[in-house]
């Protein structure tokens, strides 16, 4: 799937009878994120499915195929457990059908709290901040500290972020939050 292919929902899909997709947020390696409504809650989350094409590649391999889908299931219910202010929380995870053509097929996904901010990239520079050294001080206080905090919490749940970038680092305002742990 390129970035001009549809993706695996549309507007207005409503998904398990609890959220409605409200439009495409982004795609990366391994899958596709949207935005959505939660209607039992009446809030935004934030809802992302695991690629058709990457599952395609992976049915050609069904051991590794299985061995991924565990290690997403067991990834998904270990960092649910994990309750920090710079970890994005997991709500949700499921399968649900999806009807493509003539064709259902069924895809994995993980809701999670909605972040509408930018990314950790958004607050730096390609100069860096020198020789400010009271912008870089403010810097590693507001962002970098509190995602090794959150870097932190997750090693105290055995959980490995494997993706640990700036733009995996969501900014709920000023709050940075880990996010996209790698499937």
């Amino acid at each position: 799937m390129d970035e001009q292919s549809p993706g695996t929902f549309e507007t207005g899909t409503v998904l398990d009878s609890k959220w409605v997709i409200l439009g495409f947020i982004g795609r990366g390696g391994m899958g596709e994120v949207y935005r959505a409504h939660q209607l039992n809650l009446n809030r935004d989350v934030a809802i992302k499915v695991i690629s058709q094409k990457w599952l395609q590649e992976l049915d050609e391999d069904e051991y590794e195929s299985g061995a991924c889908l565990e290690r997403f299931h067991r990834e998904v219910e270990v960092m649910a457990q994990v309750r920090h202010p710079n970890v994005l929380q997991i709500f949700d995870y499921g399968t649900a059908p999806v009807r493509r053509g003539d064709q259902d097929s069924m895809v994995e996904y993980i809701v999670m709290e909605y972040v509408p901010g930018g990314t950790l990239r958004n607050t730096m520079s390609a100069e860096g901040f020198y020789p400010d050294e009271t912008r870089t001080i403010e810097w590693l206080s507001r962002y970098f500290l509190p995602v090794l905090e959150g870097v932190e919490a997750l090693h105290a749940q055995g959980i490995v972020h494997r993706d640990l970038k700036p733009e995996n680092v969501l900014l709920d305002n000023h709050v940075p939050k880990l996010a996209d742990f790698g499937l």
